[in-house]
């Protein structure tokens, strides 16, 4: 598959295999998690020393890889003038790769810290209870993650194996090869030629590519959540034409631009179909938002079975168009990169459903009575919110931008649209119910983000500034969600500066006093939230941040930026296999004034933190002795030091990659996210100017004159503490 884009900068590109953690031996759980991960890691064949992820480190790329159930994809965004040699590397590791006993062993440990550290996340609770719904007889009646223990220690055994499933599943007939970028549709048809002869054919005993039917007649499972939420999954026939599952497809697409906001009843507040979701990719899924009863839940699942099998008999109905070939992302994207990957994973697992041309049969609908399960979440409903004082509140002051801030540069279709952005700090700005569905029948995109420190929604479309009033009207406040993925991430949300205040942006002054004051109403109604600790019960894992801030200056964010991409590896290999700080350690930049540089691992064996300075060692984690909060900031206080010291000649090459916005949402969200961390140009539009030699003398000067060092800490019981 490819897409040729002009405007792009870097290209985007996918190898997925059709192979997963469903085709794995049954006595190794997590063998297909562990091949994906020696790939990445293992030695390259033309230098001993340098794996993927270091190669691409050195050539200002970034890459990452995916085990699912039935697919398995590497996938990778490059500067395009590097596409050809990146493109040639990685297949050849994934066709030919040399397996060392000594990188089993590192991944086998990484892939138990990384169990360590999501094992109670929402989406391995997920896991777990999709299994449960699946046949006892079926190797999908387990959560297939790996760890440790399920791996075991045999480093011979994991060695045959991993040859044997290698031999079997990474061969020619399923790979799939999927490239955006801004190269002619000929060249790039002539690299995907190369790149496909590096992959031998299969052999003789090859496994089928067939699915085994793994859903059994159960249907629902349990699954503890954050929020209220309930996911109805479809499976899919075991087989299925190529233009029936892009029906399928086309089916959720059009069902998520507010197709069903008239058939859900007014306790669901949101919702999103997926044709394909990650732990159940035989399935089509709606997960809903919201409060149900099981009972509400089954009637439920009968009416939508009902009108999903009605809309899609007349999608399937109408005759495939060969001719159209032109791929088109999700009017909510952001990031092109992660979008196109989710299509190259969707066209990979069709060719494990496919049936041939011949069998091109009409398709008994997946929505038959009676055909849905569903996980249902069992978070507690939450507490109705206090009254809000009814005496009057004086309306705070809200800052307000207005007009297009040169993004119309970035993307020349926004000359002629329009778009609202508001920020309120401190809360989540919770919209009516159905919002973005509603807006998206009006050709109104909608996207928000929220995080512990603020939240902020973003409409773009004609009369935007009239349905943003709409919303602010409609919508009400509600506490920062503490406890939103890894406490890694979270740690990293810190890093973005935000406004203390109410925050405004619109391209066109019609109405803005109006929008203005809608936001100063709404956030008027902010009221002091105190996070309750929910996590308190569960094993402690600690992620640990130790941060750089400079007061903000282009060429302080600049080398910032640098560090933070010539960093990354070096902190990487050093946190995680030198140290053994935990499975995430990542090196990540807040743009902005003041600009941040944060360099972050979680670890599994630290307990909670008792006191600023001290932490308390679990009996039954690893490692069995304590660990002190001052042990672990002197070792990531030595590996950043030692960084800092090496930086001036490393930084000397080359300037980051500056990459333009690839679609018009992103030009406006990075616009967005600069104006609120007090700039006024975002990062790709300072220019690619070189520093020179004593220039970038006096920039690292500056570390230990204006730098601002801080370490914090973070415990899965909530607790946050920073030393100064």
């Amino acid at each position: 598959m490819l897409a040729q884009a002009p405007h792009l900068t870097r290209a985007h590109v996918s190898i997925a295999i059709a192979a997963g953690y469903l085709d794995e031996p049954r006595t190794l759980p997590g063998l297909a998690h562990l091949l994906e991960h020696v790939l990445t890691t293992a030695p390259l064949e033309a230098s001993s020393n340098i794996s993927l992820l270091t190669w691409f480190s050195q050539h200002q790329g970034s890459l990452n890889a995916h085990t699912d159930d039935y697919v398995t994809d590497v996938h990778f965004s490059i500067p395009a003038e590097n596409l050809e040699a990146a493109a040639l590397t990685v297949a050849s590791q994934l066709a030919r790769p040399a397996f060392s006993p000594s990188v089993i062993c590192a991944e086998v440990a990484a892939i138990d810290a990384e169990w360590q550290a999501r094992q109670h996340s929402s989406a391995m609770q997920r896991l777990s209870a999709i299994a449960t719904l699946s046949d006892s007889r079926h190797i999908g009646a387990g959560c297939r993650h790996g760890n440790a223990q399920t791996l075991g220690s045999d480093t011979a055994l994991l060695l045959d194996a991993l040859t044997a499933f290698h031999r079997d599943h990474y061969h020619g007939g399923r790979v799939s090869i999927a490239i955006i970028s801004p190269w002619a549709t000929e060249t790039m048809t002539r690299l995907i030629k190369r790149m496909a002869t590096l992959f031998s054919p299969p052999t003789p005993c090859a496994p089928s590519l067939a699915i085994t039917p793994r859903w059994n007649r159960l249907p629902h499972a349990k699954i503890a959540r954050t929020g209220n939420t309930v996911e109805l999954l479809w499976p899919l026939p075991s087989a299925i034409a190529r233009h029936q599952l892009t029906a399928l497809g086309d089916t959720a697409d059009r069902l998520n631009q507010g197709l069903l906001v008239e058939q859900l009843p007014d306790s669901i507040t949101d919702y999103r179909t997926t044709l394909a979701p990650s732990g159940a990719t035989d399935t089509f899924s709606l997960t809903l938002s919201g409060t149900a009863t099981q009972e509400q839940v089954e009637a439920l699942a009968a009416a939508l079975s009902e009108r999903l099998a009605t809309f899609f008999t007349t999608l399937h109905g109408t005759t495939p168009n060969d001719h159209d070939t032109i791929w088109q992302p999700p009017a909510d994207t952001v990031q092109l990169a992660p979008a196109w990957f989710t299509h190259a994973r969707r066209q990979a697992l069709a060719r494990r459903f496919a049936t041939p041309p011949s069998e091109h049969q009409p398709a008994l609908s997946p929505f038959a009575a009676g055909n849905a399960r569903w996980l249902i979440g069992n978070a507690p409903t939450p507490a109705s919110p206090r009254a809000v004082d009814a005496s009057p509140t004086p309306l705070p002051t809200v800052q307000c931008w207005c007009g297009q801030y040169a993004v119309d540069g970035d993307f020349g279709a926004l000359a002629d649209n329009a778009w609202a952005a508001c920020f309120v700090p401190g809360a989540k700005i919770v919209p009516s119910p159905l919002t973005a569905q509603r807006l998206a029948l009006q050709g109104i995109v909608f996207k928000q983000e929220s995080s512990p420190h603020g939240s902020w929604v973003i409409v773009m479309g004609s009369q935007a500034n009239h349905a943003m009033v709409a919303l602010l009207e409609n919508a009400t406040l509600a506490a920062p969600n503490a406890h939103e993925g890894l406490l890694a991430q979270q740690l990293v949300q810190r890093l973005a500066p935000l406004p203390a205040t109410p925050a405004l942006w619109v391209s066109h002054d019609t109405e803005a006093a109006v929008v203005c004051n809608a936001l100063a109403n709404l956030a008027s109604r902010i009221e002091k939230h105190t996070v309750q600790a929910s996590l308190a019960d569960l094993p402690s894992s600690t992620a640990i941040m130790r941060t750089l801030s400079l007061p903000g200056t282009p060429s302080q964010r600049l080398l910032l930026a640098l560090a933070e991409q010539h960093h990354s590896k070096a902190f990487f290999q050093q946190a995680r296999y030198d140290h053994h700080l935990g499975y995430v350690a990542a090196v990540r930049s807040g743009d902005g004034a003041p600009c941040s540089l944060g360099y972050v691992v979680q670890t599994s064996n630290a307990g909670q933190v008792s006191n600023v300075g001290e932490i308390r060692k679990d009996a039954g984690s690893a490692g069995g002795k304590l660990i002190k909060e001052k042990q672990i900031e002197e070792k990531l206080r030595s590996i950043t030091d030692a960084l800092w010291k090496t930086s001036d000649s490393v930084l000397q090459a080359q300037l980051p990659t500056l990459t333009p916005p690839e679609t018009p949402l992103s030009a406006l969200v990075l616009q967005w996210q600069s104006l609120l961390a007090g700039t006024h140009q975002p990062l790709h539009r300072l220019g690619q100017q070189r520093i020179d030699s004593q220039a970038l003398t006096n920039l690292l000067s500056q570390i230990n004159t204006l730098g601002h060092w801080q370490t914090h800490w973070l415990d899965s019981a909530g607790h946050y503490a920073v030393n100064r």
